[in-house]
């Protein structure tokens, strides 16, 4: 390394869940665009490379990029034979380096393992690790120079895959707590490549200093791993900059919100002299993309690929019957949760089938459906799978659903739910997620809002009128993300741990989205009949509540 100083600015994204592009499938006119995009971030890389010099750049991505759009959904499922988007976007914009997310697994061995041979840089996660030998599957880390200068990323993604992700996903793979795996390569890495600056890139979200989660440890590993100069951060979609005290050493942690909102920008100021680094300073910031307009070399590049999913999103697929909403499927029977229901109930022949509003506030009128709309009635790529359990568990499942999501003994000027009446987001007003208020169809049951946890259910009977048994086993269709653990709602509602499912297992069909499709080909038409099997109790009560509640939640 020539003495000298040296100005190295390091950039990140995170969580772009396919937002490639500003441009909108599905737009009233042209004016009509994302605030934000992969294509801003574009325009500002490519500015700061030609003012700084592309060797004092360095471009990172933080993983969950293959899933949320119908970019990412068309290159993953349909033409799966061109050379993926992503890898496309990532080696024209020259990443250094990319980080496997939770989502990119959720994507399949067949879409993840396809990247690492397009990709020019290295896809890492050190922590999923092959169960014949116990080495990474994916590249664990990679050094990156820089004027002679050696910067070690260590690619880390969620662990937590086994409880939202079906097995035959991640194949042949185990996923290692951060905590306990970090600090391992790190040592590695500077026993055997002798890094100048260490950054740690996790796909996992910012947590407690104090207690690491197994989803979201990024805090917890800045202030207690040694050797860290920098953490990037993901997973929960938090725009942050914060320095971590870690035994006298000041830790950089940087994540930028999701989507292109945000660019992470971490900047290293070094003094070499006779050969040595004298002076590491480190400083950082999140940059907002908001105002920044999308690159229009980057954008014309990839206008074929746009067009051509622009073009089988808005493809008639054939007709809904009537209106839906999952506005209403906070408050009963709803037709947008039973259409699911009636989907899952008849591909299965399940006795009972479980389900919950995957969007917080969508709806749809009667008319034409294009593909677009069933990528918002459904958009998650959930397998169907149907499991066997007893009566009494199944009452425990929901009893467990609607613990996190109806009040305990609301007062008649309180609220039903559990709202905080400052949320704000893609999760909305609710304490809890609202894609795990899991209700069931099959079964005819009341929830009383004045009981507490596991008195509000009281199931009458099964759909058809014949007596509902806690003691029979019945086969009940759900999502794989809920057999896979999701929500916890089979552990700590059934009481049915994640490895005995295995066992429970009577049927696995194909994701949940093409079932509607296919019934959709073959009859023309979705009917979304509302079941009218559940009700929340006591009406009078209920129906002063949801009122109030209904405004709250959707102004």
């Amino acid at each position: 390394v020539k003495d000298g100083e040296y100005r190295i600015k390091i950039y990140a994204t995170n969580d772009l869940h396919g937002r490639f592009f500003d441009s909108l499938f599905v737009a009233k006119d042209s004016t009509q665009t994302h605030p934000y995009s992969l294509g801003s971030i574009a325009a500002a890389i490519k500015g700061i490379r030609q003012s700084e010099g592309e060797e004092n750049v360095i471009l990172l991505d933080v993983g969950d990029h293959l899933q949320g759009d119908n970019m990412v959904f068309y290159y993953n499922f349909v033409d799966t034979l061109s050379s993926h988007i992503f890898s496309k976007v990532v080696n024209y914009l020259d990443y250094d380096a990319v980080v496997v997310g939770n989502h990119d697994i959720e994507a399949g061995h067949a879409v993840y393992d396809k990247l690492v041979g397009e990709m020019e840089m290295p896809y890492l996660a050190a922590n999923a690790v092959r169960v014949n030998d116990g080495k990474p599957y994916f590249k664990p880390y990679t050094i990156i120079e820089r004027h002679g200068l050696k910067i070690a990323v260590i690619g880390m993604t969620n662990p937590n895959i086994p409880n939202w992700l079906s097995k035959h996903l991640w194949e042949g793979m185990e996923f290692l707590p951060i905590e306990d795996n970090l600090q391992y390569w790190v040592d590695y890495v500077k026993k055997n490549e002798s890094p100048n600056v260490v950054i740690a890139a996790l796909h996992s979200g910012v947590g407690s200093l104090e207690t690491p989660t197994l989803e979201n440890a990024s805090r917890f590993v800045a202030k207690n791993i040694d050797g860290l100069d920098i953490v990037f951060a993901a997973h929960d979609h938090k725009v942050t900059r914060e320095f971590i005290e870690n035994n006298g050493k000041k830790v950089l942690l940087l994540e930028g919100g999701s989507r292109g909102a945000s660019l992470s920008a971490a900047y290293l100021d070094i003094v070499v002299r006779d050969g040595e680094v004298t002076s590491l300073v480190i400083d950082g910031e999140t940059l907002d993309m908001s105002d920044v307009s999308p690159d229009q070399d980057y954008s014309n590049h990839f206008r074929e690929e746009f067009l051509t999913v622009k073009s089988f999103t808005n493809a008639v697929v054939g007709k809904l019957l009537n209106d839906i909403s999952t506005k209403d499927a906070y408050f009963g029977s709803s037709s947008f949760i039973d259409l699911i229901h009636s989907v899952q109930l008849e591909v299965s022949g399940a006795d009972v089938s479980f389900a919950a509003p995957l969007s917080f506030a969508i709806s749809k009128n009667a008319g034409e459906l294009k593909y677009q709309d069933l990528l918002d009635i459904y958009p998650y790529e959930n397998q169907l799978y149907v499991i066997s359990m007893s009566g009494n568990e199944i009452k425990n499942y929901l009893e467990y659903s609607y613990s996190k999501w109806v009040n305990k003994y609301p007062s008649p000027t309180g609220h039903m739910l559990q709202i905080k009446t400052d949320g704000t987001g893609e999760r909305g007003k609710f304490n809890n997620i609202y894609f795990n208020f899991d209700a069931a169809a099959g079964l005819v049951y009341e929830v009383d809002i004045t009981k507490g946890n596991g008195k509000r259910v009281t199931i009458l009977s099964m759909a058809d009128g014949s007596a509902f048994d806690f003691d029979k086993r019945y086969s009940v269709a759900l999502s794989s993300y809920r057999a896979s653990g999701g929500g916890d709602m089979l552990l700590m509602g059934a009481g049915i741990d994640k490895h005995e499912v295995e066992e429970r297992f009577l049927a696995k069909h194909e994701d949940i989205r093409s079932l509607m499709y296919e019934k959709l080909t073959k009859e023309g038409s979705l009917e979304a009949k509302k079941l009218d099997n559940w009700k929340f109790v006591p009406e009078d009560l209920v129906n002063k509540l949801k009122e109030y509640d209904y405004k709250v939640l959707f102004n």
